[in-house]
């Protein structure tokens, strides 16, 4: 917990925070379409909360992220054809695709954010370290996702996709460096104007 904010306020940020990624995750609103593109802002809730209130606020809200994505998927309530092949094979393993990259996304962020402070990069250039974080944050779920996905289901891949397997590579690569780069300058940018606008409007963060 972050030693500047009463236990009250601090529930009551990581609520709403909590609230905003049920929000986003249920009712699938999270995908913003930029060209042809469509990025996501779901690790957007994580990352400020993971930067506001400390690394045990980021995995807990990374790991609500995942633990949602696992339900909708095993419910059949997402539109993800992946999310839904993977069930159908191995249950297990798509909650460890599901869960971890998420949970890593709030922890990396946390540990990230920690460092900054502790180095006292905030008080020297303030909005840069938002910024940082807010990139590697997303960048961290779209690694450690594509990853999985590239290394565990990739014949699964090549399956739904129509494409041969040896294509699938090419395929996983695509994605990261155009929806992933797109999220990534995102959520640097969002991430950066929200931490940086509540740190000047409540004073009781001292980051």
């Amino acid at each position: 917990m972050n030693k500047s904010i009463s236990r009250t306020g601090y529930l009551t940020r990581l609520s709403v925070l909590l609230a905003l990624v049920i929000i986003l995750t249920v009712l699938n609103i999270g995908n913003i379409p930029i060209g042809p593109i469509v990025a996501t802002i779901y690790q957007i809730p994580v990352i400020v909360g993971a930067v506001l209130l400390g690394t045990g606020a980021g995995c807990i809200l990374g790991g609500a992220w995942g633990i949602l994505c696992f339900y909708l998927a095993v419910t059949g309530q997402t539109t993800d054809i992946v999310a839904l092949g993977i069930v159908q094979q191995n249950v297990l393993l798509y909650f460890v695709i599901a869960f971890v990259p998420r949970f890593m996304v709030g922890l990396i962020s946390g540990l990230l954010s920690s460092a900054f402070k502790k180095i006292n990069f905030f008080r020297k250039h303030n909005v840069i370290p938002f910024a940082i974080t807010g990139a590697v944050g997303a960048l961290t779920n779209t690694v450690l996702y594509l990853g999985a996905l590239y290394i565990f289901v990739k014949q699964l891949l090549a399956e739904l996709y129509e494409i041969d397997i040896s294509a699938v590579g090419g395929m996983v690569m695509g994605v990261a460096t155009t929806n992933g780069l797109i999220e990534a300058a995102l959520s640097c940018v969002v991430v950066a104007a929200i931490c940086k606008a509540l740190s000047h409007v409540d004073k009781g963060l001292k980051i």
